[in-house]
């Protein structure tokens, strides 16, 4: 983390030197070309790196995270050609002063490293070869991603655990914290190696009074800030929603947004570049500032309000000092107007950004919008009171802190953020109005809306369980839901029905049954496996076939075919470059290629092998006419059954806290269905098919039908 954050710094400061510093008699309209300019090239380098490399990298990470711990395989998710397009073009996009966060993509980015080391454990050991273990592994590296982004280890296992988990076994506690904590210690250790802090420390440091930080009167502003952020999270998460929705109906109708995919990027870009410019509505809405910057202003325990105003500060007030910082930066026309002004912008331009093909997070730009609206409590607090509260003088810088946590705990409903803000300011003095505010935030956000990464969920159509709620429709068993339309495969198929099965299902395991009449469940087999049994079987068949062709592509070569030489020689040579991509593909954890042997497409002959070929076509219906050798091949003789009457509450608790993606369900050890995650969601949500959609009896598919 702290490699990719060095540059970080340096981009928001070489943006402000090269189009305010640099000339600063230089003509207001070449400062603006360069300050929209160095964004600009930004996000157009970060939109053009993800779509060349992996388009998997776009977006935070979490959500999809949620979904592949919820036991969801996402195709090319976790390669390491995902993780360099995630690093670089997480760099440009953060760079660019767009307000995005990089805390979903440092989860997205530790979760690819802790796969790809499990995959290389695995091929030392197999006896960690299993999902269960996987799973185990990506859990913790969320906590790592979490804890290295802020140095904060408690608070990012906590809030890892929140917004990834629905059930978390104990067992995992010391792998995260252990993760964590290393994550975190190295991230603040290199600061200091690299002098940008004199020792190990916050992040954001405050200075709070220990003593008497709040009076106890205070606490209902504090519960007022709660509201307000739980309001504002509802607000956010729908505006993200129905803004998201609007753009798809919006690509419908215009072929330019969907085919120049650079257009909507640029757009935002410069409309959001144009209103922060500090020589024009900028300087009215902090523009110039960082995110980081900003933070540091709000959680400041100076009082804007007693200020002097701008033309007294600039006189009387040294240009290093905290107080003349703040005051250029939200003294115009005065700290009201800006703090509401820039928190309408952070509002609407988070929800924006997030939705850009680059990669992006949600929690710190919502995090800052917090502080500035529990800024504004504060400054109006400490107006109202001049004198204090019964003698304790108002901290809005406090109020800034309660509102961070509150506002980020609201639209990704989680309580840990009130132990994150602790870790990153240092102190724990307004733990109790932190506490208040989280809580009653997230009552009146996750009554109202679900949080921004379900949200995201839904959005992208990612396979998930939602929770139980009061529904007539949760009088239901497994017999009521399950598919009755079953693909499987028995002691008595043939590798030409095997063949059939892989080239017309998708399934990533297939159950095994006795015989095609009986059907009882003997266990399950994965596709991977079914495909290696299909092309051991058949390996002779193709050396074989090779031999013959390779002796025909040389006398293709040499002049022995005919007339047309050259041009049949470059057939065969594109035929064998042609492979090239594939193995390159391969190596980056990619391919397009069928995870089945294509007989047929090894079978290409040319008019004067007839002979060769019939004798082969002769062969490979020997070969797939055998009946299929199960002991070459790994059974699963456990795979998850459930029963016909299996309430739907059950089958609720069982899919979340195992992670299931599916479950069989027998009839006294005869197959009669299954139970997908999609068809206990529809059942929960009150979208069940009607049973005629579903129940084609399964016994009327045969064998040799189905494979």
């Amino acid at each position: 983390h702290f490699v990719l954050s060095l540059p970080l710094p340096l981009s928001p400061s070489a943006h402000i030197v090269l189009a305010l510093r640099l000339q600063p008699l230089a003509n207001p309209v070449l400062k603006y070309f360069l300050w929209v300019s160095f964004p600009l090239v930004l996000i157009l380098f970060s939109v053009t790196f993800v779509q060349v490399v992996s388009i998997h990298a776009i977006g935070s990470g979490i959500p999809e995270m949620k979904t592949v711990l919820r036991g969801i395989y996402l195709t090319d998710y976790l390669t390491i050609r995902t993780f360099i397009a995630k690093t670089i073009a997480l760099v440009a996009a953060v760079g660019s002063s767009l307000p995005i966060g990089k805390e979903g993509p440092f989860v997205h980015i530790s979760s690819i490293i802790a796969h790809v080391m499990s995959k290389f454990v695995t091929t030392i050991n197999r006896l960690y070869a299993n999902e269960a273990h996987n799973n185990e592994l990506l859990a913790a590296a969320c906590a790592v991603g979490v804890s290295s982004n802020f140095g904060a280890p408690i608070g990012g296992v906590l809030f890892s655990i929140e917004v990834t988990s629905t059930y978390f076994a104990v067992r995992n506690y010391w792998r995260g914290f252990f993760g964590a904590v290393c994550g975190a210690f190295l991230f603040r250790l290199a600061a200091v190696w690299f002098k940008d802090e004199e020792t190990i420390t916050a992040l954001f440091k405050t200075s709070f009074r220990p003593d008497f930080p709040f009076d106890l009167q205070e606490l209902s502003a504090f519960a007022f800030i709660g509201v307000v952020a739980g309001l504002v999270g509802v607000a956010f998460v729908w505006f993200h929603k129905q803004y998201v929705h609007a753009r798809r109906k919006l690509r419908n109708y215009t072929r330019l947004l969907e085919k120049h995919v650079f257009i909507y990027p640029v757009i935002v870009t410069i409309l959001f570049t144009s209103l922060t410019f500090p020589l024009g509505v900028g300087k009215f809405m902090a523009g110039e500032l960082t995110q980081h910057a900003a933070i540091n202003h709000l959680f400041s325990n100076v009082t804007w309000s007693t200020l002097p105003p701008p033309h007294e500060a600039f006189q009387d007030l040294p240009e290093d000092s905290e107080e003349y910082q703040i005051v250029r930066q939200w003294g115009q026309p005065n700290i009201f107007v800006t703090l509401l002004l820039f928190s309408a912008l952070r509002f609407l331009f988070t929800a924006i950004a997030v939705s850009l093909p680059i990669p992006s997070g949600v929690f710190f730009p919502v995090f800052v919008l917090g502080a500035a609206l529990g800024r504004l409590v504060g400054e109006a607090m400490a107006t109202a009171f001049p004198n204090g509260v019964n003698g304790s003088i108002v901290s809005p810088g406090g109020y800034a802190v309660v509102g961070a946590a509150a506002l980020a705990g609201s639209v990704t409903h989680t309580i840990s953020t009130s132990v994150i803000v602790f870790e990153l300011t240092g102190q724990i003095t307004h733990i109790l109005p932190v506490m208040i505010a989280v809580l009653i935030s997230n009552a009146i956000s996750s009554a109202l809306q679900p949080s921004i990464y379900d949200s995201i969920i839904l959005l992208k159509q990612l396979s998930y369980l939602p929770d139980l709620k009061p529904n007539k429709y949760y009088n239901l068993y497994a017999t009521d839901i399950m598919q009755m339309d079953l693909t499987y495969v028995s002691y008595r198929s043939t590798y030409g029905e095997l063949q059939t099965l892989l080239r017309t299902t998708h399934h990533p395991s297939y159950p095994l049954v006795d015989a095609p009449d009986s059907r009882i469940l003997i266990g399950s087999v994965s596709r991977h496996n079914l495909a290696a049994l299909l092309e051991d079987h058949l390996r002779g068949l193709y050396k074989h076939a090779q031999q013959i062709r390779g002796t025909h592509d040389a006398d293709e070569i040499d002049g022995r075919s005919g007339r047309n030489t050259p041009d049949k020689a470059a057939d065969v040579m594109k035929k064998r470059i042609s492979s090239v991509p594939h193995s390159l593909a391969k190596i980056f954890g990619s391919s397009d290629k069928p995870d089945f042997p294509e007989v047929d497409d090894r079978m290409e002959w040319s008019s004067d092998q007839e002979g060769p070929k019939q004798a082969l076509d002769e062969l490979k219906e020997e070969l797939l006419s055998q009946t299929i050798d199960f002991k070459k091949s790994y059974i699963d003789p456990a795979p998850f059954q459930l029963v016909e009457r299996t309430s739907l509450y059950k089958i609720h608790s069982l899919f979340s806290i195992l992670c299931l993606s599916h479950a069989y369900v027998t009839s006294i050890g005869r197959l009669v269905g299954v139970v997908t995650l999609k068809d206990l969601r529809e059942a929960i949500e009150g979208k069940l098919k009607p049973i005629e959609e579903r129940s084609r009896s399964a016994t009327l598919i045969e064998i040799s039908s189905t494979l």
